[in-house]
């Protein structure tokens, strides 16, 4: 079985014409976009919480409504505490998000004195790509809000971006009519 999604050329306008205005709300107000999609990721977490309580009670497997049992509170504290303080959220994830980054420069930073000793060609750019992880991961630790504003800003040039390449490619689609 095929299935074929089209879509018609003043869907595609819209769309792109609302990337565009998303986008640029975005790169003018990154902390404002970045709160409002941590309170919706919440709000999401929230519901899916409550939703999977209310499985737990009325599921009859004893397995599949202690599994949802726990989803459903665990996502409903989370939800809540998300919709309540949206600003420790996006601390906490960012600062998670920094001791990834530099982790990952240290294990690089390893391998490329392992490169050294064998004696590969070229070890020192990978010691310097490693060296350069590990302070963006600290630069992304020691000031989440800058990067999640940066992380916005960058967010909303992609949506202007994808946003004009679907009115292009609106304006060049054959007309719905037949």
């Amino acid at each position: 079985m095929e299935f074929k999604f089209t879509r018609s050329k003043a869907s595609t306008i819209i769309v792109g014409i609302l990337s565009v205005i998303l986008g640029v709300i975005m790169f003018i107000y990154p902390s404002s976009a970045t709160q409002l999609v941590t309170s919706i990721v919440g709000w999401a977490m929230l519901i899916s919480g409550i939703v999977a309580l209310v499985s737990a009670f009325s599921t009859p497997s004893v397995l599949l409504s202690s599994m949802d049992l726990y989803w459903g509170i665990l996502g409903t504290l989370l939800g809540i505490l998300i919709v309540n303080n949206p600003g420790l959220f996006v601390a906490w994830i960012f600062i998670l998000l920094g001791i990834f980054i530099m982790m990952a420069g240290f294990q690089m930073l390893f391998g490329a004195n392992a490169l050294r000793v064998a004696g590969a060609p070229h070890s020192g750019s990978h010691l310097a790509l490693a060296i350069i992880m590990v302070i963006l991961g600290m630069m992304v630790m020691m000031s989440p809000f800058a990067m999640a504003d940066v992380t916005m800003m960058l967010c909303g040039c992609a949506l202007i971006y994808t946003g004009i390449v679907g009115v292009i490619d609106g304006v060049q689609m054959k007309s719905d009519k037949k």
